[in-house]
């Protein structure tokens, strides 16, 4: 399946643009288009890495990468929105969020906080993009392993064609 890919580069003051893709998947309700959210590093601030050592690493990307996906139907179920946090800071990230002041809301509900393939969480129904987004700016922003200076980098992904089955 062919997919349609936008980059939005913005500030953490200046979220219109991103914000605007946000509700804009969010209101196809189709699930057939999702956000990728990354702290801007320049080429020279990126710690290096080999595919040797992420194979065998233990860590998740120094430079997290974050995905939400919002809520859409498939058939006849309600496919609940999801968020993923790949990070380096190994297990318990909801517990270093709280430490470091960034809560989660009660009503989201946890699926996976693991050393390597990080952070998951299933949110519920009806939730603005707004609150989506502030919420993973703070979260990338403390979990990240490289300094974030409030550039941001999104990628919204939108895949064309006709979904099987």
């Amino acid at each position: 399946m062919a997919v349609d890919h936008t980059g939005v580069l913005f500030t953490s003051e200046d979220i219109a643009e991103v914000l605007s893709c946000m509700e804009d998947l969010a209101a196809r309700g189709d699930g057939r288009g999702w956000l990728n959210l990354q702290p801007w590093v320049e080429e020279e601030d990126r710690p290096p890495t080999s595919p040797l050592g992420r194979m065998f690493s233990a860590r998740g990307p120094e430079v997290p990468l974050a995905t939400w996906i919002p809520e859409h139907r498939r058939g006849r179920s309600e496919i609940r929105a999801t968020i993923g946090i790949s990070h380096p800071t190994g297990r318990f990230a909801v517990r270093r969020l709280a430490d470091s002041g960034v809560e989660v809301p009660a009503s989201w509900t946890v699926r996976q906080d693991h050393v390597r393939r990080g952070l998951v969480f299933e949110l519920p129904g009806a939730l603005g993009a707004e609150e989506v987004l502030r919420f993973l700016l703070a979260a990338v922003a403390t979990l990240s392993g490289v300094e974030a200076d409030g550039r941001w980098v999104a990628d919204i992904a939108v895949q064309r064609g006709s979904r099987r089955g």
